[in-house]
């Protein structure tokens, strides 16, 4: 787990290495014990390293046996160890230990298809001095990030945005029209960041760069099986196949631990990790909120799995005084509030372990969320006749507002609006009215629904397939930006490449049975967990923002804050944003939906622009 940063140059005589310094002391944190780099008068690379497999021989750049051939990794590749016998076998010798070693020699071989052999999470950057070609690939779900851009003619890339902005030819400029989007999602969709040019390389990309341009290729994209497997032998198979990739992750010279939530997920995988390796470490958060708390449940699973358990408490005050530093670990506006609870975790777990295996991607892969009800329900709403649709608009509002004003945006939409709108979290009319809009600026989101479309797929299937590709990624950079920031590597055993093939060859029908979500990975679950904990309600991993955000609370020092600066926001009325926090602060009306995006960019702009 590292961190690495670097430029290709299609011009050599622009070449130069004044601002190396400044971008790898920008992310130091992703790699605390070493530092190493690369140039040839054309390449500029380097590395900062988190030193977790061969832990005195594994230090980066790593070469092929002619040294020709350079490579930066950050990440691991699990199966490396069967990849170094096959590349054995073909006559390639090894220097080091290092699971990342074998990225070089499966060039060598494979060219730049290489990447379809790995099982793993990373991101990497490698050069072939001798074809003066540079290669940047992704993972296949994207578990490790990898931004870049291109500013007269050079190519400039890194872990993270903010080594990016130390690079001499970049300038820090906001991207335009992307707040319509954030405040209804609380993310972008695709490659687009919130800095202008920059760019976020997709999952399962490769970016090839050589004196001619840049050319990008994909190498695996999520496609469900026509053979859809059903029956009791698919919860077998997903038990199997976890164990599996837990005892694979399990693979370290250094302390390992688990981020245990409580929840179904983080709890399969920490037992699933202690029965691999007994006095596994847990590390849980709790909140004095006790709708919000999970430390009962997560210490109920510690015991049961022989876990040795830890937890950290967390309150308003920290949160408060945190969130500066959280945001400018994430580069961007958050997207989770519980965020900085996972850095508060990765910061005290730090102390014990140097990784933590989490539990991310059942609820993308599997089902997960209540809200795949919500398009199943506007889904049967387009099958009834006509004349009953009034009556069934009627019951919806008859429901609690909590649970019927959603329910009731969803009847009579398209199949691919359902989907489109399933992951919001502030109702586009009501950002709208913020932003003196008719319509909103969402064309990248609709374009990337476009792109993972499939006719020939149900309703459900084309959801799992967008959460997959959209959802899942602002997760997935909250899990590594976070963990990174404190300094530990955080792996995630039900994204490996086994997993997400069996998800993807069950059909969502078969994933959501009997009104309950994630319906066959619970029913695998639960021959390690309590019934208890397989069924327990949903809540994951909030935070009470909306309390904080109140008169006297902790965070209303940042709605103040937000009331000053309502002028400087482009788009949003101010008149209409000092109603929304002035209701919101009183207690009239819970507007935390629109205030805490708009708080989170308020700091972000204050973090990165010093406005």
């Amino acid at each position: 787990m590292c961190g690495i940063a670097g430029k290709f140059f299609s011009d050599r005589s622009r070449f130069h290495d004044d601002d190396l310094d400044r971008m790898l002391r920008s992310i130091v944190h992703r790699g605390p014990d070493s530092e190493g780099r690369y140039s040839d008068g054309r390449a500029l690379l380097g590395f900062r390293r988190l030193s977790i497999i061969d832990t005195t021989g594994g230090d980066q750049p790593l070469f092929s046996e002619d040294g020709e051939i350079v490579v930066l990794a950050n990440g691991e590749i699990y199966n490396y160890k069967e990849l170094k016998v096959l590349l054995r076998a073909r006559g390639h010798q090894f220097r080091t230990n290092s699971d990342c070693e074998v990225l070089v020699h499966l060039y060598e071989d494979f060219g730049r298809n290489f990447a379809e052999k790995l099982n793993g999470m990373y991101a990497f950057c490698l050069y072939d001095h001798r074809r003066q070609t540079l290669l940047l690939g992704r993972d296949r779900v994207g578990i490790k990030p990898l931004y870049f851009t291109q500013q007269d003619g050079v190519l400039i890339f890194a872990s993270e945005i903010k080594a990016i902005l130390q690079a001499s030819e970049v300038s820090s400029i906001e991207s335009p029209d992307v707040l319509d989007e954030y405040l209804c999602f609380r993310s972008l969709s695709g490659q687009q960041t919130f800095f202008e040019g920059v760019e976020l390389l997709a999952p399962g990309r490769i970016l090839e760069a050589d004196r001619h341009g840049l050319h990008v290729h994909q190498y695996w994209h999520p496609t469900f099986r026509e053979d859809l497997i059903s029956g009791n032998e698919t919860i077998q198979l997903i038990r199997d196949k976890l164990q599996g990739s837990v005892r694979r992750q399990l693979m370290s010279d250094v302390p390992l631990g688990t981020q245990l939530s409580g929840g179904v997920d983080s709890s399969w995988v920490s037992v699933l990790a202690a029965r691999e390796a007994p006095g596994m470490k847990s590390f849980s958060v709790g909140f004095s909120e006790l709708d919000f708390d999970e430390t009962g449940e997560a210490r109920q699973v510690a015991a049961l799995g022989g876990l040795e358990y830890h937890e950290v408490k967390s309150d308003s005050g920290k949160f408060s005084s945190l969130l500066p530093r959280i945001i400018w670990h994430n580069d961007e506006p958050l997207t989770h509030a519980n965020s900085l609870e996972i850095y508060n975790l990765c910061r005290y777990a730090r102390e014990h372990v140097k990784v933590l295996l989490t539990g991310e991607g059942a609820d993308e892969l599997f089902g997960g969320y209540p809200r795949y009800y919500l398009c199943r329900l506007g889904e049967t709403y387009e099958r009834i006749p006509a004349v009953l649709q009034p009556a069934i608009r009627l019951a919806t509002d008859w429901l609690s507002r909590n649970r019927g004003r959603r329910p009731r945006f969803f009847l009579g939409m398209t199949p691919r609006d359902l989907v489109f709108w399933n992951a919001a979290f502030a109702r586009p009319d009501k950002v709208a009215w913020l932003m003196d809009k008719s319509e909103l600026a969402l064309s990248n989101r609709r374009a990337l629904l476009d792109e993972t479309w499939q006719d020939d797929l149900s309703l459900l299937d084309n959801l799992s397939l967008h959460e997959i590709q959209n959802y899942l990624q602002p997760i997935l950079l909250r899990q590594d930006k976070m963990s990174m920031g404190a300094s530990i590597e955080a792996r995630v055993p039900i994204l490996d490449n086994d997993i997400v093939d069996v998800a993807l060859s069950i059909g969502a029908r078969e994933k959501i049975r009997n009104l309950t979500p994630k319906y066959l990975f619970k029913k695998a679950a639960a021959k390690d967990l309590p019934s208890g904990i397989v069924h327990k309600r949903k809540i994951g991993f909030g935070v009470p923002v909306g309390t904080w955000m109140r008169k006297n609370g902790a965070l209303e020092g940042f709605l103040d804050r937000l009331n000053d600066q309502r002028c400087k926001f482009p788009g949003v009325s101010p008149v209409k944003l000092e109603k929304l926090i002035h209701e919101h602060r009183e207690g009239v009306v819970d507007h935390q939906d629109i205030l805490w995006p708009l708080l989170n960019y308020s700091v972000w702009r204050d973090t990165y622009f010093r406005q």
